[in-house]
């Protein structure tokens, strides 16, 4: 009988998307939430384009983090997850 390794189960950390349809050109570029050390974060960042003057060449996209917060707690305790949604 032909033994099948068994796939190693990958541990989600969260989900970053990036924000393509923006209501307002203020609201960030990259948004979601991630886990680190068992709390849960919302991050938000903005995109931009390297000078050239830093480690990356001029032109290159990056995404600079402004927001890093815990999420906060729904009253059944359960903090929102956007992971979760169904598509």
């Amino acid at each position: 009988m032909d033994e099948q390794p068994q796939k190693k189960e990958r541990k989600s950390l969260g989900v970053v998307f990036p924000n393509v349809n923006k209501d307002n050109p203020k609201s960030y570029d990259l948004k979601g939430s991630v886990t680190v050390e068992g709390k849960k974060y919302r991050i938000g960042a903005y995109k931009a384009e390297a000078t050239g003057t830093g480690k990356l060449p001029a032109g290159s996209t990056y995404y600079w983090m402004h927001r890093i917060e815990p999420l906060e707690e729904n009253q059944v305790g359960d903090a929102f997850d956007p992971a979760q949604l169904e598509t």
